[in-house]
């Protein structure tokens, strides 16, 4: 970024919109201010009410993900419903309605250390992600777990491959829906995409937030049945719901 576009479109916080200084030998802006940044960190040290262990070390997954034989899901914090002023809410309404990519790197990165756990040792890892609904794409103009995706995949190298898509048809939004509708609507708004094959590969399954689990679990399935020998998933968010 340069010094003239620095003073005309100065860099501000992905939460609270203040104006950000920027790293001098990095030469790019942080995304969050101090305060926003400390309320970040403190909601990482929440507890998981299931495993008894900090967010961002629990594996715990959601009883759907569980059934597709989920091997793991990891997160970063927990997501708080009707409370739009938390600092995690604000980011994943960036990167939904916003596309914006200041936010997106530093969920990537933040992400990476988790990423680079699962992918240790496995021969020739995949990242995939949740492919959003076209409706959404053209009204906001991104695809947020794909963005994210591909951030992760130049952040560790690893190959970022699409390996799922959307039926053709309208269906409705997840949200709003019962657990059974979820799991149902899930199931019949994806599939593969031509000539995946996943013999014996480590996959990780990128999405932005995970509530009940029945769009990623729907996910998990099909990609197990392209052959995939563990299927993870990484999202910067779960649903407080989750936490108990």
């Amino acid at each position: 970024m340069s010094l003239l576009t620095r003073l005309l479109f100065p860099p501000k916080c992905s939460a609270c919109g203040e104006i950000l200084d920027w790293y001098e030998e990095k030469d790019r802006p942080k995304a969050l201010c101090s305060d926003c940044m400390k309320q970040w960190e403190n909601e990482k040290l929440d507890v998981c009410g299931s495993c008894g262990k900090r967010v961002t070390a629990c594996e715990c997954v959601t009883e759907e993900l569980q059934r597709a034989r989920c091997a793991t899901f990891r997160k970063l914090v927990f997501y708080r419903h009707g409370k739009g002023e938390r600092v995690q809410n604000r980011l994943i309404f960036h990167i939904k309605k916003k596309g914006d990519r200041q936010t997106v790197g530093f969920l990537a990165e933040e992400l990476l250390p988790a990423l680079q756990t699962l992918s240790d040792g496995a021969k020739a890892p995949v990242l995939t992600y949740v492919p959003r609904s076209l409706g959404a794409r053209l009204e906001y103009g991104v695809d947020q777990a794909r963005e994210l995706a591909n951030a992760l995949s130049t952040l560790s190298g690893i190959p970022c491959r699409r390996l799922l898509t959307r039926n053709i048809g309208r269906r409705p939004s997840q949200k709003g829906l019962s657990a059974e509708e979820r799991v149902r609507n899930a199931k019949r708004t994806f599939r593969l995409c031509k000539n995946v094959v996943l013999r014996g590969k480590r996959v990780i399954l990128v999405d932005d937030i995970v509530t009940t689990g029945a769009t990623a679990a729907a996910c998990v399935r099909l990609l197990r049945r392209a052959g995939a020998l563990e299927v993870f998933c990484l999202a910067p968010a779960s649903d407080d719901v989750n936490q108990n």
